[in-house]
């Protein structure tokens, strides 16, 4: 797969997963952990806001791959 298709199929990765995961998180807190107390809140949603970074640094590090033919 060339760079610019790992952009083009990067970018809409991406795309959806900064819409599926915080849905995804926002399920989660209000299906099983709106008893939580407020310092437990806090925690819950410092840690989910942080994870989705995890994966938005695989895929940004996939696309900016070289080719593998590329000689520069």
């Amino acid at each position: 797969m060339s760079q610019s298709a790992r952009k083009f199929a990067g970018v809409w990765l991406l795309v959806a997963i900064l819409i599926a995961y915080p849905l995804f998180v926002a399920v989660m807190y209000a299906t099983y952990l709106m008893e939580l107390p407020v310092w437990a809140s806090l925690l819950f949603f410092l840690v989910t806001g942080l994870f989705w970074a995890v994966p938005a640094g695989i895929i940004i590090r996939w696309m900016s791959k070289p080719d593998a033919n590329d000689t520069n």
